[in-house]
This record gives C-alpha cells, sequence and structure tokens, in this order.
C-alpha cells in the first residue's frame, strides 16, 4: 500500500459510494469522513473495507476547514492525504503516479488535472482545470479557510508539483445536477461565499459582477462541444455569479423580505392617505 490516506467526504452518497471505495482501496487505505448520511453509506463502505467516521461537528459550510483536517491526522498513519469525494473517479495512471509521489520527499503538494463532466454527457468534459487535493499532512493548514479555497501551504513554490493537463491524469469529475438541483445547490454556495465577501468587506460593484460572469463563460467555453447544452451549461454556471453578487448588493444594503415589506408598506400608507 502506498504511503497515502484517501479520504472521500459523503453525505448520503449510497449510489456512488462503492465506485469511490472500489477506486482506491487497492492504492492505500480509504477513509470515509461521513456527514450524517441516513441512507445505506455506512453499510455499504463498511462491507467493502473502508473505515467510516462521523466527522466533527463544525460551523464551517465547507469540509475544508482545520477541525476536518485535525481529526482525520488523529485516524491515519501515512504522511500524504487524497483529499476527495464520490463524485470524483481517478484512472489508474494517475493513482499510480499519486503513489509513486507519496513515496518521495521533494514535493509536498501535488495539484491534480480534473475534468468535469455536467448535466449527464460524457462525451465530453465541460472544464478542464487544476485542483490541489493530494498533499502532506504537515504542509497545509485550513484555519483561515473560505469556501472554494483550498487553505494555505507551509511549504515554499518549489515544493508544489502541478502535474500535465493529460487525461490519464485527470481526475474525473462527474458533477451530478439537474436544474432544479443546480439552482438549490448553487444558491447554498453564493449565499455563504457573498458572507465571506461582506466580511471582507469588499463591496458590491457592476464590473466585479460582470467580470465574474464573463470569466464563467470563458472558463466553460469547452462546453460548446455539445452547442446546445454548451449554452446551458455555461449560462447557468454564470448565473451562479450573479447569485453570489446579488445576495452581496442585499447583505450591503441590509435587504431582506421583511425589510422590503415594510419599505413597500410606507409606500402604500402615502397612497392611502391621498383617500
Amino acid at each position: 500500500m502506498a504511503n497515502i490516506t484517501f479520504v472521500i467526504f459523503t453525505y448520503n452518497e449510497e449510489k456512488r459510494i462503492e465506485y469511490a471505495i472500489k477506486n482506491f482501496k487497492n492504492f492505500g487505505e480509504v477513509l470515509i469522513m461521513d456527514g450524517g448520511s441516513d441512507d445505506n453509506t455506512e453499510k455499504i463502505a463498511t462491507e467493502l473495507g473502508a473505515t467510516f467516521l462521523r466527522r466533527p461537528i463544525t460551523d464551517k459550510p465547507f469540509t475544508e476547514n482545520q477541525k476536518n483536517l485535525d481529526f482525520i491526522k488523529e485516524h491515519i498513519s501515512t504522511d500524504w492525504i487524497y483529499w476527495g469525494y464520490c463524485d470524483n473517479t481517478a484512472p489508474k495512471k494517475l493513482l499510480e503516479k499519486m503513489c509513486e509521489l507519496s513515496e518521495q520527499t521533494k514535493y509536498k503538494k501535488v495539484s491534480i488535472p480534473m475534468y468535469t463532466y455536467l448535466w449527464g454527457y460524457t462525451k465530453n468534459h465541460v472544464q478542464e482545470s487544476h485542483i490541489p487535493v493530494l498533499f502532506h499532512k504537515d504542509y497545509t493548514d485550513f484555519s483561515n479557510n473560505y469556501i472554494h479555497g483550498f487553505g494555505d501551504f507551509l511549504g515554499t513554490e518549489d515544493e508544489i508539483l502541478e502535474l500535465p493537463l493529460k487525461k490519464e491524469l485527470a481526475l474525473c469529475h462527474f458533477s451530478t445536477y439537474n436544474e432544479s438541483k443546480f439552482v438549490k445547490g448553487y444558491m447554498r454556495y453564493g449565499e455563504e461565499e457573498a458572507k465571506q465577501k461582506f466580511e471582507r468587506k469588499e463591496k458590491f460593484k457592476v464590473s466585479k459582477l460582470f467580470a465574474a460572469m464573463l470569466r464563467y463563460l470563458w472558463i466553460y467555453k469547452r462546453a460548446l462541444r455539445n452547442p446546445r447544452l454548451g449554452v446551458l451549461v455555461m449560462l447557468n454556471m454564470s448565473f451562479g455569479r450573479l447569485m453570489t453578487y446579488t445576495r452581496l448588493y442585499e447583505l450591503e444594503n441590509d435587504i431582506t423580505l421583511d425589510s422590503i415589506e415594510d419599505r413597500y408598506s410606507k409606500e402604500k400608507e402615502e397612497i392611502l392617505k391621498t383617500f
């Protein structure tokens, strides 16, 4: 076995957990960090030989927090951690490379290519990116992390390795969204991201909104290889940015349903005074 523990975060993953465990179990220990599943996730995981743990309760809405990392370090014996989810699948060559890297000492963090698939379309991935999900346990700090972030690296720049953007070395991110789930999920992300921006005193600007939306259109331009679905993917991803910045505007201006109704009530009272 390699010097890696494959950590998989779960919540009610009975449909996907089997694939994740079978993907990694021949290459290292598999540790399930569960968020309170009430389906068959635990049963399936333990039957397949994975270690199943309930992750600690935290006020952070994302898993990449220091409390989770400290808890994981208490329960593993390896130096390296793969930080993953059930919707990611690694090809064999990538896993072999990860095992190789876990035995060397030059690098302490590895940024892995990731190909994202959306809306069930598998003939073409809609996004190519890198994600630093393989790291030495003593070289990452999540104390000041934020949503969509991956903490602070405690090493030097020359201790970071970025693998080449090749299919045989890329995680396959099979993102399971239809429109209903997408809107609910990304609104949840947008809510948290807007709060973080507000707390950091970042101000709403129309220029930032349009820049963010255009950036996401560019990021997901590969989706256009399937033209009809591609347009929908790009616009939905761009809409995710709109939700975040709309919430930031609302926070800045103290706009809630109650405050809206109060303002409308005052206007109604003024209108009624003319009767």
